[in-house]
């Protein structure tokens, strides 16, 4: 059965763990970062949504982000700065998808087909087992996420990141560099061994930017990979998309919660009729 998805708004939320009592709203559009600490690390987040239509009310429906020409066709940023309070390996850091629940038995027909493109055109270093009793989805962060450079200390974050991991040497003396585009960075990246030659340095900031036109999350929900369009209310269980930065370890990072939350009809009419009226 599809699920009306005029009873629904989306909300997103942040955390350092996995204890839905610790989250924390974000500002979707407002370019107005959450800060959430970790035992291991201290993040800022912005989360930009293009036709976002959620909570709260009066939220931004777009970004000055989007009109950025490498911007147009995205839907969503999740951006972000970390600072690790210990070096840390980029063999270490995984980003991505996880869940509560087994999501098995609401997989669609064809999903199966929908993760090999992802996996092959989109990012070849993930990972997981949907079919779990907790399902999950890693890629590394240095082969999943967009854009990454190094920031100045107390650098306020900016609306775009630029790629620029040139300050970033490698341990032990080792004769290597890492490419120069986010392109080739991620494809350098697919093999442990260059991996296990960086290390993020405890007490740098850097920046992340994490973006794509594969999930739509303003008015509608849906999966759109090449070749492949998927409606998610259809298949919705109830849970949570959620994204975590974690360690192999387990130590988390940071949650990152897109939450659809049932409101009453009327005051969904009321933001339909203050668009019809913008």
């Amino acid at each position: 059965m599809t699920l009306n998805r005029k009873k629904y708004r989306l909300q997103v939320s942040a955390a350092p763990s996995y204890d839905p009592a610790e989250k924390r709203a974000v500002s979707v559009n407002t370019d107005t970062p959450v800060d959430v600490i970790s035992p291991s690390s201290e993040s800022s987040i912005i989360v930009r949504i293009q036709n976002f239509s959620g909570l709260p009310d009066g939220s931004p429906k777009t970004n000055a982000y989007f009109g950025y020409s490498e911007h147009i066709r995205d839907l969503y940023s999740i951006s972000f700065k970390i600072k690790f309070n210990e070096d840390t390996s980029f063999d270490d850091v995984l980003f991505g998808n996880d869940f509560d629940y087994p999501i098995r038995d609401n997989l669609p027909y064809g999903f199966g087909l929908a993760y090999k493109i992802f996996n092959y055109a989109i990012d070849p270093s993930a990972t997981g087992d949907v079919y779990a009793d907790k399902p999950y989805l890693y890629g590394y962060a240095v082969t999943s996420i967009n854009a990454i450079t190094v920031a100045e200390p107390n650098e306020e974050m900016q609306p775009l990141v630029n790629e620029d991991m040139s300050a970033i040497a490698p341990i032990e003396e080792q004769h290597v560099s890492i490419p120069a585009s986010a392109v080739k960075r991620r494809k350098f990246f697919l093999k442990q061994e260059n991996r296990k030659k960086f290390v993020f340095m405890a007490g740098e900031t850097y920046l992340f930017d994490f973006f794509n036109p594969y999930i739509e999350m303003g008015q509608e929900f849906a999966l759109r990979l090449p070749g492949y369009t998927l409606g998610i209310m259809k298949y919705w269980d109830g849970q949570p998309l959620r994204y975590v930065l974690k360690s192999k370890s387990e130590k988390v990072y940071f949650t990152l919660l897109f939450e659809l939350v049932e409101v009453p009809m009327a005051e969904n009419a009321k933001v339909d009729g203050s668009r019809e009226s913008d």
